[in-house]
């Protein structure tokens, strides 16, 4: 999904859950909501209030300018694919290291201690960040607003994307 000018905002409301042996089913009722008059703010981040569409709840969701979000965006994706792509170094070092034979008393230190860490960094962390970039929107902090009119994080029966 190109980051643009425009927002959307996916809404998810829980309709039932199901329990039985063991098992939980969870079912909501998605919706995307998204108009041509959703435009990200110039400058800075902005409050946007909204309604989730199937139980009418009040909401508001900080939604980031497009300079902003475009920069978090590309920033995610290229630590992750830095991050992937020192797997191409760190992973047959370690490979190759790690089948040689070490002396016994020998004193240096072993550069396995070193690899192992970096090559599970790679392989954790390199796919997090660039699926986070690929999925990022610039859009969060979605907040309940209660009846007196404070915000609240804790929305129990709804998610958000």
């Amino acid at each position: 999904m190109p980051l643009d000018h425009r927002y959307a905002l996916t809404v998810g409301c829980r309709v039932s859950v199901e329990r039985s042996a063991g098992l939980t089913m969870v079912n909501w009722n998605v919706a995307t909501l998204a108009s041509p008059e959703m435009r990200r703010p110039p400058e800075k981040d902005a409050s946007v209030a909204f309604e989730c569409p199937r139980c009418g709840k009040p909401f508001v969701a900080t939604v980031e300018s497009e300079s902003k979000a475009r920069r978090k965006r590309g920033a995610y994706l290229t630590i992750g694919l830095l991050l992937l792509l020192s797997l191409l170094v760190t992973l047959p070092m370690a490979f190759h290291i790690g089948g040689q034979v070490r002396e016994e008393n020998d004193p240096s230190t072993n550069p396995m201690v070193v690899l192992v860490p970096l090559v599970a960094v790679g392989v954790i962390a390199g796919p997090t960040f660039f699926m986070a970039g690929r999925r990022y929107a610039g859009v969060k902090k979605y907040r309940l607003v209660l009846p007196n009119g404070k915000l609240t994080a804790l929305v129990q029966g709804h998610r958000f994307d």
